[in-house]
């Protein structure tokens, strides 16, 4: 009797392990919960439609080599401090979208019929001297030894918002993809720490309002764009992927007050 019933429960686990699915894991486990018929159909989608933007990329200086020579737990308190920082903006400015890119992150303010472009370029002025102030704070009263500061860019135009639609629902999240991105991406390459770069068509934007989006009448929170130096000239005349204005035409804004008592820079590279 015993050896009947070993034989019947060998029997039985043998046909349920034949008939059960086989675990999986990682990527397997995802591919599994998440396989619909349009994968194989091919009816994934992006839906897309044309926006005006400001987009400001920013950056900090030196931060890869600073990352190799220090502890862990200080990247990880600079890495946690940005991402307050970047949840604070989006409190206080309302930036429409943002990503981060290691070191650096992206923003992005869209026209809208409610917010004017030059709404969007007067939020991501706030958003830079916020950027620049508490990362001055940051390294005179917690980090003292972090690199030397962010350098930013900024740029003004078209861009393409897109939505993808797939069968992995973690992957259907909006972006921004055009020129304005790319160009304030190469832009900021330019700027020392403190430093911040306005494309030809930011710029435009800028002196069409002085008075709001420049303060040209409150000497303590003026804001002041300045002409490129031969040495920013010369870097940009090489940039690939930058329309020749952009090349020749982008300028430095300044906090002047601020880099006068705090950062003590411009953030424009020394000729």
């Amino acid at each position: 009797m015993n050896s009947f019933w070993r034989k019947a429960w060998a029997g039985f686990r043998k046909a349920a392990s034949n008939s059960a699915p086989r675990r999986r894991t990682g990527v397997q486990t995802t591919y599994v919960k998440n396989l619909q018929p349009t994968l194989t159909e091919g009816h994934s989608a992006v839906a897309g439609r044309r926006v005006n933007v400001v987009a400001l990329f920013c950056d900090l200086r030196g931060f890869s080599d600073w990352c190799e020579r220090v502890d862990i737990n200080q990247v990880e308190a600079l890495m946690r401090a940005q991402f307050e920082q970047v949840l604070q903006i989006c409190n206080d400015h309302h930036h429409d979208f943002h990503k981060f890119l290691g070191d650096g992150f992206v923003l992005v303010w869209e026209e809208s019929d409610e917010v004017s472009l030059h709404t969007c370029l007067a939020r991501a002025f706030d958003a830079t001297f916020a950027l620049h102030r508490k990362y001055w704070h940051l390294r005179q009263e917690e980090m003292t030894d972090a690199p030397p500061g962010y350098g930013i860019g900024i740029a003004a135009g078209e861009a393409v918002l897109l939505q993808p639609e797939s069968f992995l629902a973690e992957f259907n999240e909006i972006d921004f993809v055009g020129y304005p991105l790319n160009c304030a991406a190469r832009l900021q390459t330019l700027a020392s720490a403190y430093g911040t770069v306005l494309s030809a068509a930011a710029v435009d934007l800028a002196y069409s309002d002085k008075a709001a989006l420049l303060y040209e009448n409150e000497p303590a929170f003026r804001r002041e764009l300045l002409p490129a130096n031969t040495r920013a000239l010369s870097q940009a005349a090489d940039m690939k992927g930058v329309r020749e204005r952009d090349r020749t035409d982008f300028q430095f804004l300044v906090f002047e007050v601020a880099a006068r008592k705090l950062w003590k820079t411009r953030g424009i590279p020394k000729d």
